[in-house]
């Protein structure tokens, strides 16, 4: 195929060393054929060999042979698991990977939206992805794959047979998110918002936010391009003075050019009426639960309409999209009510769902909350907080689980909350939870992708769906 690469192309984008193998050999491997975990691999893959703080590639060579892979990338030479097999030398392997990437990218002639912020970018890429299919074949990025190896992954799946590409991406340290625009090449860019997550490796908003918006010079490069920003956001107007390409804001404020007005939710339904920037006005009235909130609904409006979606299909899409799995997950067992959150949370998401936690039906409102991750020196101090904040919302008792789980507990009952436990073991937790649990209970069970709090909300389920 014409997006296939050659041999001759992987060596001069990589500026690689070939081993075991003539240069002029005849080599074509799809993009999708390169690979970085031999669990999933392929035969005719080529294997890169990444490195990490917890994983060197290098150490599987065998198996990625053993499992039909024709060659690798490596930084290090080591013997050659078999004299079919060949190797390319580089200095870095995850640079490689990510330069072949960019060199498929400028392949591509459709559209590519960027995504990134602080929360919701995750929904928002599954809402755009899911209302643009309605007229065109979409490449997104796959789960949550929005670093520095997820992006480049996620690219290389799509292929010349799509119309739009949709990519989420994620940072941790400055400097990563320029590098995944210049990766992505973005015709459109999104930030969804700028919040605390990443405080602990940044330190402050205002990093977070310098961070954030390395998207902005890439967007730059092209006037044509669109910058899309929350019109309601306190760094909103920093960003738009840096953007020379076109502007785009979504809101509830009277200044934003995609506005929700007359806002209501009601159990698990909510209506707002979007007004376009032509005047044009669409009420919708979705089966979603605020969770899925005004903003991330808007921001995925707002891209969607940009290329050229109407906004008839925008509403027969949004009313048909399903919650993403531990993304605010309602199940009814009998009595209980549980509210499996359990995807990631950062001090603004964790506020949101004590919040819609206070609206559930329910006679008592229980908080089983693990800890915010990646706050650094402010994770005590974001975790006392939390807790003193749940009880000034009306949640009835915590159930708190990881390090800072006393620090939560502290400040809950520095707010006169009795029911307040603190646990480092998730069956104890469990165990308790049973305990105390009561007829007409309702559950929200939350914490950071690190702590698996899906693992207390599977051990909850299954003991609610017991016989008792």
């Amino acid at each position: 195929m014409e997006e296939d690469f050659s041999l001759q192309q992987i060596l001069l984008t990589t500026r690689g060393r070939l081993i075991n193998l003539r240069e002029d050999t005849h080599i074509s491997i799809s993009p999708r054929q390169i690979s970085t975990d031999t669990r999933t691999l392929k035969k005719g893959d080529l294997f890169v060999a990444l490195k990490g703080k917890n994983f060197d590639g290098h150490s599987f060579l065998k198996e990625a042979c053993t499992k039909g892979a024709l060659g690798a990338i490596v930084e290090k030479l080591l013997p050659l698991p078999s004299p079919h097999f060949f190797l390319i030398q580089v200095e870095d392997t995850l640079k490689a990977l990510q330069k072949l990437a960019k060199f498929h990218r400028k392949r591509l002639s459709f559209p590519f939206v960027g995504i990134t912020g602080s929360n919701g970018k995750t929904t928002v890429k599954e809402l755009i992805s899911h209302i643009l299919s309605q007229k065109y074949y979409v490449g997104k990025s796959f789960g949550n794959f929005n670093n520095q190896i997820g992006v480049p992954l996620s690219l290389l799946k799509i292929s010349s047979s799509h119309q739009v590409g949709v990519l989420e991406m994620g940072m941790s340290a400055r400097g990563e998110i320029a590098t995944l625009s210049r990766i992505a090449q973005p015709n459109i860019g999104l930030i969804t918002n700028i919040h605390s997550s990443h405080i602990g490796f940044l330190e402050t908003t205002k990093e977070i936010a310098q961070a954030k918006g390395e998207i902005i010079p890439i967007l730059n490069r092209n006037e044509e391009n669109y910058l899309v920003l929350n019109e309601d956001d306190a760094w909103t107007e920093n960003f738009k003075k840096k953007a020379k390409c076109r502007v785009v804001t979504f809101g509830q404020s009277k200044n934003s050019h995609f506005k929700a007005e007359n806002v209501s939710s009601k159990g698990e339904e909510i209506s707002f009426t979007l007004k376009f920037p032509n005047k044009e006005h669409l009420y919708l009235r979705l089966p979603l639960h605020r969770f899925f909130n005004i903003y991330n609904l808007l921001a995925a409006c707002c891209v969607s309409s940009l290329l050229g979606v109407s906004s008839s299909s925008i509403k027969d899409a949004l009313f048909k999209f399903k919650p993403l799995p531990l993304h605010f997950q309602l199940n009814d067992f009998g009595q209980y009510r549980l509210i499996n959150d359990s995807y990631n949370a950062n001090p603004e998401s964790m506020q949101e769902a004590l919040r819609l936690l206070r609206g559930m039906d329910g006679k008592r409102k229980i908080a089983v909350l693990g800890d915010m991750l990646e706050l650094g020196k402010k994770a005590q101090f974001f975790h006392y907080q939390i807790g003193k904040i749940a009880v000034k919302l009306g949640i009835d008792a915590i159930f708190a689980y990881g390090e800072f789980s006393e620090d939560m507990v502290r400040g809950a009952k520095e707010e006169g909350i009795k029911d307040a436990f603190s646990f480092t073991d998730k069956r104890s937790l469990v165990n308790k939870l049973l305990d105390y649990k009561r007829s007409g209970d309702c559950f929200l069970i939350k914490g950071s992708r690190g702590m698996k709090m899906e693992e207390i909300a599977d051990s909850l389920r299954i003991s609610l769906c017991s016989p008792t």
